[in-house]
């Protein structure tokens, strides 16, 4: 089976911190119950721009599903609020894994 990355960021206020995180944890689990991929997901504080860059990074998933996972990602998304708490948008990169780093291990 090949597989995928997705990775997905975006900026919100962190004035909305916890509601952010509240909403990822949904999404998290609406996901997880239809793919079965479970999702992770950080942050970077950027204090001098007032804001907080979230990050998702969602894998393995099935390279023979990245449409439907990456749509099925957006539409709950949009259902759980998020264009509202990143006015500026959630941006969706896929990655593949080269054969020779695919099954390396993640750390030493």
């Amino acid at each position: 089976m090949s597989s995928v990355v997705v990775l997905v960021w975006f900026r919100a206020d962190p004035a909305r911190n916890e509601e952010c995180l509240r909403s990822l944890r949904a999404l998290a689990a609406r996901i997880e119950a239809r793919f079965g991929v479970r999702g992770r997901f950080g942050w970077r504080d950027e204090p001098e721009k007032n804001r907080r860059t979230w990050l998702e990074s969602w894998e393995p998933v099935d390279a023979g599903q990245e449409s439907d996972f990456v749509e099925a990602l957006g539409a709950e998304a949009a259902s759980l609020g998020f264009g509202e708490l990143a006015p500026g948008g959630r941006f969706v990169d896929v990655f593949h894994w080269a054969d020779a780093a695919k099954d390396a291990p993640r750390c030493a």
